[in-house]
């Protein structure tokens, strides 16, 4: 259970009300066994309930239910004396009469009024003030008076010769309830023999209640204050007022430390009174809380990740914020849900139940064998969490309402040979894995082998069909060959496992293959397209039938090793340039007459000649290095639109057949 600052506050509040409750107890004296009772009642319910609830025994736990209510209606008739009486004390509470505003301070002043007229004429006199513990067991055998607090009323009734002058005084809620009351004795063996019978019984009340006794001596005139047992002599009379108020806790009183006592421990004394009965009422309000707290039901939403392992881990617990798949034998996969998807439990149960599965829930599933090459719902039921079955303690639904399909499909095997189209060599943007060349280099597809040249493949039934046969595409894992510096390459291969595919490859394979410069731009040129025939006869009479076209074409010039990664800007300039002069003065770009057919709209192919063998001899000694390297190559492309031209044939003049 989590400790956070509204858990505490709830325990502070029960704690408080069990502390009031119990101070309703002790509103009287004679009920001593009748509050252990209620005590028992309430301790044996509260086992009860915590069994009932602790290992689920519903029929207990609804036999408790049924009879708490009855037993406090029972309790709140039998105890309804004591009940209104501590309602009552709690009325006369210091705090609560802080707050409202409420005073006691005119009977404490008439007390103290009284008792400092008597003190005067040394005539003696004995008062008594109720406070938690009720004073019946001496005032039902006293004489009942029933008045407002006055101090002429208590100088009368001390007065010598009044018949009710012997016994003490009792107050009761700001009355005088009782007068002639015999108090108890102290049996204290230390006390001076000086100290007379008023005192003695003052002191032996203070000792058996909570009651604040005043006792005013016959023969010295000196004023005496007793409480919890222990007493104060030779109170002066322009303090008792305020000595009274402080021991009542009664508001507007001084804060001065009584004589004869340390400040820490009066100080102190408020806080430590009935301090097991604080303790009790904080045990009790901890367990009503907890009780309450395993009751309540709360509702949460988790969501897991799938994931697919073998049974033989022998897992106990689930593993937090996962849904594992546990799968009876390795030749087994999961068609669905997919590996890695998000699922969403919710979640009803106790709030303990819920502090016990904390932050992430964890869930696991075993496949069993009928389960396979079919589609299974699956249900709440089939799930363990937290170790026991979803069913048992917690109450699990699926979010969308609806569960998720299981599908479990046996692995199958197949030999297929892989196509070099699996890789994105010339064009990145097509499908297929990418290798990516170092800078400046680019790979050589012709030159690109698997070894071994057949590949055996495992994975889904689906997934094998859908390769298409003998040669296929494999879906395999990008190739980074960035950082080769030689001319050639071999790299271990591996299958992708994105988009829910679950491929592997049975046995090592390998990619074999070349690099080679990059091919780059060196500019574009307009080139005039002429007319061939390469028919000896006949073919100067064919290219006269036709007009030259009129419209150059345009070319890119493409290099590659020629002008080498890492040239600097100045150098790069000068080579283009005579790479430019030697392209304009050598390139032969033409059209073969011989392909004309006569068809209507007939477009004929633009050819190039080949430089590669003419640029190794007439370029400059700057190229060097790029004439020994038989990669290199100095190649023209026409542009898309440019590639093919329409011939005109010449209009035939009179008397001239155009031959």
């Amino acid at each position: 259970m989590p400790i956070d600052p509204r858990t505490l506050l709830q325990i502070v509040i029960l704690s408080v009300g069990a502390h009031i409750v119990l101070s309703f107890l002790r509103t009287t004296r004679g009920t001593g066994m009748v509050r252990g009772v209620l005590i028992v009642l309430i301790v044996v319910f509260g086992l009860l309930l915590g069994l009932a609830r602790s290992f689920a025994l519903a029929e207990l736990s609804f036999i408790v239910d049924a009879l708490t209510g009855f037993v406090v209606v029972i309790l709140a008739i039998v105890f309804q004396p004591e009940l209104r009486r501590g309602i009552i004390s709690l009325g006369d509470n210091p705090l609560l009469r802080t707050v409202i505003g409420a005073g006691g301070k005119d009977v404490v002043d008439e007390v103290a009024a009284a008792c400092v007229t008597m003190a005067k004429r040394n005539q003696g006199a004995l008062i008594a003030f109720e406070r938690r513990v009720a004073l019946d067991a001496w005032t039902q055998k006293a004489v009942r008076v029933d008045s407002r607090v006055n101090r002429h009323l208590l100088d009368n009734l001390f007065f010598p010769g009044s018949p009710l002058h012997d016994g003490a005084v009792i107050i009761r809620e700001g009355r005088v309830a009782a007068a002639q009351a015999i108090l108890p004795l102290s049996e204290k063996e230390n006390l001076a023999r000086s100290i007379g019978t008023r005192h003695r019984a003052a002191l032996g009340l203070s000792e058996e209640t909570d009651a604040v006794v005043v006792a005013v001596s016959e023969e010295t005139g000196l004023i005496t204050v007793c409480q919890d047992g222990q007493m104060e002599r030779r109170v002066l009379k322009d303090e008792l007022a305020d000595d009274l108020r402080a021991r009542l806790g009664r508001e507007g009183a001084s804060r001065r430390t009584p004589k004869g006592a340390a400040g820490p421990r009066t100080t102190l004394k408020p806080l430590l009174r009935g301090l097991g009965q604080k303790l009790f009422a904080l045990v009790l309000g901890i367990g009503i809380f907890l009780l309450a707290h395993r009751s309540v039901q709360d509702t949460r939403t988790f969501t897991l990740r799938v994931a697919a392992e073998p049974q033989s881990l022998e897992r106990s617990a689930p593993t937090g914020g996962t849904l594992s798949i546990l799968l009876p034998s390795d030749d087994l996969h999961v068609a669905a849900p997919a590996l890695g998807a998000r699922v969403s439990l919710r979640v009803t149960a106790a709030q303990v139940e819920l502090d016990a599965l904390g932050a992430e829930l964890g869930a696991f599933v075993r496949v069993d064998e009928t389960w396979i090459g079919s589609e299974r719902e699956l249900r709440v039921d089939d799930l363990v969490v937290g170790g026991e079955r979803a069913s048992k303690n917690l109450e699990i639904e699926w979010t969308d309402g609806r569960p998720p399909r299981l599908i479990v499909e046996r692995y199958a095997e197949a030999e297929v040979v892989p196509a070099v189209a699996s890789f994105a060599i010339a064009a990145p943007e097509n499908e297929g894995a990418a290798l990516l060349p170092p800078r400046g280099l680019e790979i050589d597809a012709g030159s690109l082998e698997f070894d071994p040249p057949v590949a055996r493949v495992r994975g889904p039934a689906d997934q094998i069909a859908a390769l298409g046969g003998p040669t296929a595409r494999l879906p395999f894992a990008p190739v980074d060959l960035s950082r080769r510096s030689g001319p050639s390459f071999t790299m271990a291969l591996s299958l992708s496992q994105e988009d829910g595919r679950d491929l592997e490859l049975m046995e090592p394979l390998f990619l074999r293959g070349s690099l080679r410069s990059a091919q780059t731009l060196v500019a574009q040129v307009d080139l005039d397209v002429a007319l061939v025939s390469f028919e000896a006869a006949g073919g100067p009479a064919r290219i006269a039938r036709f007009e030259p076209p009129t419209r150059a074409v345009r070319a890119s010039i493409l290099t590659r090793g020629l002008i080498p990664e890492g040239t600097d800007e100045s150098t790069k300039v000068v080579l283009r340039q005579e790479i430019l002069g030697f392209v304009r003065e050598h390139a032969r770009v033409f059209v073969d007459v011989d392909r004309y057919d006569d068809s209507p709209g007939r477009r004929i192919a633009v050819e190039i000649g080949d430089l590669d063998a003419l640029w190794r001899e007439q370029l400059g000694p700057a190229f060097a290095l790029a004439k020994t390297d038989p990669s290199a190559s100095l190649t023209l492309e026409i542009d898309e639109e440019d590639r093919t031209v329409a011939l005109e044939e010449k209009r035939k003049d009179d008397g001239n057949d155009g031959r």
